[in-house]
């Protein structure tokens, strides 16, 4: 996403920290409506058809959790049938289907932000002040993308000598542990390459390719207002939602749910505006 792109690495970061730690610490449906809204707004805008997979897990994700929840969890007053001598109440449901909202939106969000966010832009940001922990979280966030392009390399080859294409427990497990050994020297390399070329000293010098300017700060400040007005609401009790024993007649702000639609759809008005001056505003020759 270019809108991104123009801002120095922490700014993307900061965003991201702030939908998703609202989106972690709260039950509201509300809340959760806005995140779903706006991450796939997002996904769609960033990964287009490659992003019909993970909606389609997500889906998955949603109807198991708000079905399989009434089977475990009997609470709530609202029965809609019983299977044996257990009830399966509406509260129950509606608290299933809002976990499996939760869980969906924090795939999808850190969905677009690998999609967004870079190895090196986590190096940049982290690299100067904690060196090794900015290495092994990138390390970490590229782990399964090369674990995966690997796995297909080598099946492909196994496909390229003569194998058959029959699928096998057993072949997937030696390809899985190939490929892990292949990641575990992979990783030793790099760390003792970059241990060799001084990584982590006090000494070694910094470089950075972006300079902070005032619309990194303008955008990191408007991120935040907007997180600390949505949990001065929760704070206050003005967006609180239970679900037990019955359905709660509150929790719907507005200016609290839309201070944090504003902050999850954020990027659309600018991914628009680019879309818009490129399409429209050729360049003068």
């Amino acid at each position: 996403m270019c809108y991104f792109r123009t801002f120095d690495p922490i700014v993307p970061m900061t965003y991201f920290l702030c939908v998703m730690s609202i989106c972690v610490f709260t039950a509201n449906p509300y809340l959760q409506a806005c995140a779903l809204l706006g991450g796939v707004v997002l996904l769609l805008c960033i990964k287009k058809a490659k992003a019909l997979k993970l909606l389609a897990l997500s889906l998955a994700v949603i109807a198991v959790m708000g079905a399989t929840n009434p089977l475990f969890v009997h609470r709530g007053l609202t029965d809609l049938f019983y299977i044996g001598k257990d009830p399966y109440t509406l509260e129950a449901l509606l608290y299933g289907l809002s976990l499996g909202c939760s869980i969906a939106s924090l795939l999808i969000w850190f969905s677009v932000f690998n999609a967004i966010v870079t190895q090196d832009d986590i190096l940049a940001v982290f690299g100067k002040r904690l060196p090794k922990t900015a290495l092994v979280i990138s390390m970490i966030l590229g782990f399964i993308p090369k674990l995966r392009r690997k796995y297909t390399e080598l099946l492909h080859a196994q496909y390229a000598s003569g194998a058959s294409r029959r699928k096998s427990l057993h072949r997937s497990a030696v390809l899985f542990i190939a490929c892990l050994a292949y990641e575990a020297e992979r990783v030793m390399d790099i760390s003792m390459s970059m241990k060799a070329r001084g990584y982590g000293l006090k000494d070694r010098t910094h470089a950075q390719r972006r300079r902070f300017r005032k619309s990194d700060a303008a955008a990191i400040a408007f991120s935040l207002a907007l997180c600390i007005v949505c949990f001065v609401f929760i704070g206050k009790g003005r967006l609180d939602y239970w679900y037990y024993p019955r359905l709660s007649p509150n929790g719907f702000d507005p200016f609290g749910v839309g201070s944090y639609l504003l902050l999850c759809i954020s990027p659309l008005f600018f991914i628009v505006k680019e879309k818009t001056l490129w399409r429209y505003c050729p360049a003068k020759t």
